[in-house]
């Protein structure tokens, strides 16, 4: 068993400075918001990077929100120009950083992962951790107050479009032998389809999926159990349940699963709260034999949620 030290904070007084800050820009108005919170705090900030993804910027006009990052009062942001369906898209402009990274001891360096897609923050905290080799970092999240639901029916939700593919995020493989048996641990989200899709795709030995509860709002467990009634109403099927905002009990409930499994080969799909999805990293992380599988959409929705709700601060060794 893994040891994990972590601390989970409101964001409620001062915000400690920080060497880095990255964050990704996007439309939705919690993209933001601990960079207005930093701001209002007094946070100094050495360099805030922020990921200014090809797919978010094409087709808007300069007075979209996603350009409010610029109005905020910082005067040392640096794009990182990226692709939201290629991870290693950063890496032209980040790599060139690496030196900067590694010349403070300690670095402070802090990622907001509240508009990040899940593969891209997966894959920034395996390049932190395995090539720069930083193991101390804090992820910000703010929780959105409410997701929208075209024509207010809530199963027809939608955070992408277009036709998907189901695929590993880069650096998750895993370790898999001939004659594994497979267990698929599914995190809930709201996009019914999605969980069902990835269970067919993998064709696993015995699914569990993990639902966020207690969740933001009372109401958004029962959307995804709804949502996702497909997959839940097979009976052989076993649902857990984890605090939507705490990763730390989404990597406990998994590595209990993994104890309980022996050699099973694990695949695990992150589609619920970035929170859960951040335990999922951080326990596939500090056990690469498990394997993490995402479903690749031809193209994100712009804006899927509206307002914001708390920030978060994680702070794990």
């Amino acid at each position: 068993m893994r040891k994990l030290v972590y601390q989970m904070d409101l964001i409620s007084g001062e915000i400690n400075d920080h060497d880095f800050f990255l964050l990704s820009g996007g439309s939705d108005y919690r993209a933001y918001e601990v960079l207005r919170k930093m701001k209002s705090k007094d946070t100094a900030i050495n360099k805030i990077l922020l990921f200014d993804f090809y797919e978010r910027v094409r087709d808007i006009d300069k007075s979209d929100p996603y350009f409010e990052y610029q109005t905020i009062g910082f005067n040392n942001i640096l794009p990182i120009k990226c692709s939201i369906r290629d991870p290693n898209s950063c890496l032209q402009d980040l790599i060139p950083l690496e030196a900067e990274f590694l010349s403070t001891t300690a670095p402070k360096i802090a990622l907001d992962i509240s508009c990040f897609t899940k593969p891209y923050f997966f894959y920034l905290l395996k390049l932190f951790k395995e090539r720069f080799k930083i193991d101390s970092i804090s992820v910000f999240y703010t929780e959105p107050q409410f997701y929208l639901f075209p024509g207010g029916i809530s199963s027809a939700y939608r955070s992408s479009t277009g036709p998907l593919t189901i695929l590993e995020i880069p650096g998750f493989s895993g370790y898999e032998s001939r004659g594994d048996r497979r267990v698929l641990v599914i995190l809930l989200g709201f996009d019914g389809d999605l969980s069902k899709e990835i269970n067919e795709d993998i064709s696993p030995s015995e699914t569990l999926v993990i639902n966020g509860f207690p969740s933001y709002s009372p109401k958004f467990k029962d959307i995804s159990l709804v949502a996702n009634e497909k997959l839940t109403s097979d009976r052989d099927i076993k649902v857990k349940f984890s605090r939507a905002n705490n990763p730390f009990e989404v990597f406990n409930i998994l590595e209990g699963i993994k104890n309980e499994n022996g050699k099973s080969f694990i695949n695990i799909a992150p589609l619920g709260t970035k929170p859960m999805a951040l335990g999922a990293c951080l326990f596939a992380l500090n056990y690469p034999d498990v394997r993490v599988v995402y479903p690749l959409p031809e193209m994100y929705e712009k804006v899927t949620t509206n307002s914001c709700w708390n920030s978060w601060r994680y702070s794990f060794l």
